[in-house]
């Protein structure tokens, strides 16, 4: 009996550390669907594609109904660290990875060993970044993150549906971030990586 009711106890913790983020209450949170990564004169650009949550549950914040992800905006740093705090201290609200659905990574990063490898070392040290999300690579990441919440309301969604919806679906074929970290340990050449590009109002995904 005393061991039942602890394990009852453990879980409601745990489930409340949870729905808390350890303190911080969901309303307090932003749920970036999407993520976009390049690196440019020494520094990392990060776009986070955060959907209009008030569209989808009918509520939004002060009465105003604004969409998160008009701005394509960028935070940057030296680090991947220091981009995470350029967006910390800009944002009233957490930052929440546990959503993410793809990963976007421009031509800058791809073409510079070191700071792919060090994203893929930030990325792992992430316990909330699942390692089954779909990564893509993009020479137009700003044009592409620019369009959520402008021609969809998730990019991530958008994308997902793209490789998993279609008649001819090869999911099963996507390269996702575990691809990535098991060929950066076993010290293989990178996994083929489907490009996105913009393409005047519409996202498209080339997959080879």
């Amino acid at each position: 009996m005393i061991r039942k009711k602890s394990k009852t106890v453990l879980l409601a913790v745990i489930l409340a550390c949870n729905l808390t983020a350890c303190g911080v209450a969901l309303e307090n949170r932003s749920f970036p669907l999407s993520m976009g990564v390049d690196f440019k004169d020494g520094a990392y650009q990060v776009y986070y594609g955060l959907p209009d949550l008030s569209g989808v549950t009918g509520q939004n914040k002060d009465g105003e109904n604004q969409k998160a992800g008009e701005k394509a905006d960028f935070y940057q740093g030296k680090t991947m660290e220091d981009a995470e705090k350029d967006f910390q201290n800009s944002q009233e609200d957490y930052l929440d990875t546990g959503h993410l659905k793809v990963l976007l990574l421009g031509k800058g990063l791809l073409d510079h060993e070191e700071a792919y490898k060090n994203l893929l070392h930030y990325l792992e040290e992430k316990p909330s970044v699942a390692g089954n999300i779909y990564v893509f690579s993009c020479s137009e990441l700003g044009d592409v993150m620019g369009m959520d919440g402008q021609q969809m309301d998730s990019l991530g969604d958008y994308l997902t549906g793209i490789v998993e919806n279609r008649p001819d679906s090869r999911a099963q074929d996507q390269t996702d971030l575990q691809d990535l970290y098991n060929a950066w340990h076993n010290g293989e050449e990178r996994p083929v990586l489907g490009e996105v590009s913009a393409l005047d109002d519409k996202i498209m995904l080339n997959q080879e």
